[in-house]
């Protein structure tokens, strides 16, 4: 054990200086370079520090106990963009000091590195991201919505992507594009830690074909997992290996900058365990409308081993507001959705760039997947709306997760909502409130899969969180930042108070 978390921190850590590497070799190369340097101090009291449960049952129920800690979190961010590289860059470490119960203390890695750079002119291209986040180990059992309660519900998450491409034009004709990829997704406490190798090779048509497009596809991709540390599956043991061949060729028509017409017929070919066949042919048609350029509708739908596919998207972008919804249901895991996770944003809802606050309270997603090798079907539908005045700013997101276990005959279902709405008071105060519900389901099925370090006895079929987010920000100068914050959470069988008082500075060049 105490091997495998070493040679997880060492692949993150090499990982990690490969990156700084080329950021400070292709520094020079960026022709925009700008640096923000921040340091947020907060004292925070919680009237239920661990999340225990306020609704007092049995002797053996713990009760609620308050604290004051402090957190501690400087923060670097780092962009450029020039005419071959493009750089997000934002780490904050975290410490977080309980006055009554210093073995709770906490230092938590908090990171996005984004690279996409141009080594060759229009041939030769190199990609590289990593991230680390806190994530809960099991959305049923305690948790607040980010890692300031020590409950043992929460772990941190590393992530690598290396992606090196070419591409070749023949003439007009034919474009040509060769892809691979590794990747890597590890745990600090528990789940199956994994390597992942991708490989692609792509034919599609050239611009001499403005109306017609087509294009041929085949991919490999490869997945090695080591033991699944504390995780149980009461009939099935962890597969090390998993792996997923696909060729597929597509054929559209662009009617006009208006309307497009795309299909696509394909086979797969799965090696991973699941309760029914998983090799079969498939095949995709969908329609996009583009009536503006601030405006995208595609519809589709789609079928494959599992069954239906259907294709939901869409875009609309107005002077002050932003609408976009989306469904999908497809194959994915617990690493793939580690992969597509975002640490910290650098672009806002209206598209317009922004230097992401690194002080501020990551969320620690709730409906987060159990962190094992097992393959899933994922539905997911979300819906997201925001409207921004001169002094307000308004957002809605819905959102709905439906998880089919392959090999575990197993269901995950989430349901969440969120609202949120600040509102600058004067030019040097502003004020926010945030409202959110989350609604998460378990449907254990004939193979369990859960985490082992809950407690058996806070497991549970259903579990309901709301939370309430109000606060004031005062600007006291051009770098420094006073503010106020209340919280409340009310969970089924917990609920906690939270008061905190925070010191933001920055400085940016």
């Amino acid at each position: 054990m105490l091997l495998l978390k070493k040679l997880t921190k060492t692949r993150f850590l090499a990982a990690m200086l490969s990156y700084l590497l080329i950021l400070f070799v292709s520094s020079t190369l960026a022709a925009d370079w700008k640096v923000s340097k921040q340091m947020s101090t907060q004292v925070i009291y919680s009237d239920n520090l661990q999340l225990n449960n306020t609704q007092i049952i049995t002797t053996s129920d713990k009760k609620s106990e308050s604290d004051f800690f402090v957190d501690v979190t400087p923060g670097l961010v780092v962009t450029g963009k020039g005419r071959r590289i493009n750089l997000d860059f934002a780490y904050s470490p975290q410490y977080i000091r309980y006055l009554s119960n210093s073995s709770n203390d906490t230092f938590n890695h908090r990171l996005q590195a984004n690279m996409q750079s141009e080594l060759y002119k229009e041939h030769i291209f190199f990609d590289l991201t990593a991230t680390a986040q806190q994530e809960v180990i099991d959305s049923l059992a305690p948790s607040s919505g980010d890692a300031i309660n020590p409950t043992g519900n929460t772990q941190t998450t590393y992530t690598y992507r290396i992606a090196p491409s070419y591409k070749n034009r023949f003439g007009r004709f034919v474009n040509l594009g060769i892809n691979f990829e590794t990747n890597g997704v590890f745990y600090s406490d528990q789940g199956g830690d994994s390597i992942g190798y991708l490989s692609q090779i792509e034919l599609s048509n050239g611009s001499a074909l403005n109306a017609l497009i087509w294009g041929i596809n085949a991919e490999n991709e490869r997945v090695e997992f080591t033991q699944n540390n504390g995780t149980e599956n009461t009939l099935i043991t962890e597969k090390p290996t998993t792996e997923t061949n696909d060729i597929s060729t597509s054929l559209g028509y662009k009617f006009s900058e208006r309307w497009q017409l795309m299909t696509q017929f394909g086979y797969e070919k799965n090696n991973y365990v699941a309760l029914n066949e998983n090799n079969s042919e498939h095949w995709q048609f969908s329609g996009t409308w583009t009536p503006t350029t601030r405006t995208t509708l595609q519809l589709g739908m789609g079928y494959r081993y599992f069954g239906w596919s259907p294709i939901l998207e869409l875009n609309h972008r107005h002077k002050h507001s932003a609408w976009t919804v989306s469904f999908s249901r497809d194959i994915s895991s617990a690493r793939n959705e580690r992969l597509q996770n975002n640490v910290y944003a650098f672009k806002d809802a209206f598209g317009e760039t922004v230097i992401p606050d690194t002080g501020d309270q990551l969320v620690v997603r709730p409906n987060t997947a159990i962190p094992t090798s097992a393959i899933f079907i994922s539905s997911h539908f979300q819906t997201s709306y925001a409207f921004q005045m001169r002094r307000n700013t308004l957002g809605t997101t819905i959102r709905y997760t439906l998880r089919e276990y392959e090999e575990a005959g197993q269901n995950d279902e989430t349901f969440g909502a969120s609202l949120f709405w600040t509102r600058k008071l004067t030019g040097l105060t502003s004020s926010h409130l945030a409202l959110s519900w989350d609604q998460n389901k378990r449907d254990a099925g004939i193979n369990f899969i859960q985490p082992t370090l809950i407690a058996q006895s806070t497991l549970t079929n259903e579990v309901t969180n709301f939370t309430v987010d109000a606060g004031l920000s005062r600007q006291l100068s051009a770098h420094t930042n006073l503010d106020l914050q209340y919280r409340f959470l009310d969970s089924d069988k917990y609920t906690e108070n939270r008061v905190t008082l925070g010191l933001r500075m920055t400085w940016s060049n």
